[in-house]
């Protein structure tokens, strides 16, 4: 009975710290945040490893979508979080962790693109809103 609640005990511990930006919690920054050569490496890298799934420019397919609501500039998700996500998965669906194909500073590069493309998606939508509201005579 020891060596069961022993057990119980450790693979709760185990799993609690599997997930190491939970809500609320202050994430990691992109180091290479900003940086425009490294969003041009991080665009060649999504689309190597990511558009399969998440299409071209991270605007969802099979995967959701990257660059909007959540993961959009003002969304919930940090860099931290995507971090998370993209080296170590998503438990339950099919997102496999890229920590053993990919380097850490291409994880952040693929990050910055996101972030970058995320912000062009936003701009985009921003004119076409203003475009809407022009009176036509």
């Amino acid at each position: 009975m020891i060596r069961y609640t022993a057990t119980c005990a450790l693979l709760m511990a185990l799993a609690g710290g599997a997930q190491a930006f939970g809500p609320g919690q202050a994430p990691a920054n992109n180091p290479l945040a900003s940086d425009r050569a490294a969003a041009g490496k991080g665009e060649e890298l999504f689309g190597r490893n990511c558009q399969q799934c998440h299409n071209s420019r991270g605007k969802g397919g099979k995967g959701p979508q990257l660059v909007k609501g959540a993961w959009g500039p003002g969304g919930a998700n940090s860099d931290g979080q995507m971090y998370e996500l993209i080296a170590h998965g998503r438990p339950g669906t099919q997102m496999g962790g890229f920590s053993t194909s990919l380097k850490d500073e291409e994880i952040w590069q693929i990050i910055a693109f996101l972030r970058e493309e995320a912000l062009r998606v936003k701009a985009a939508e921003k004119l076409v809103q203003d475009d809407d509201e022009i009176p036509y005579y």
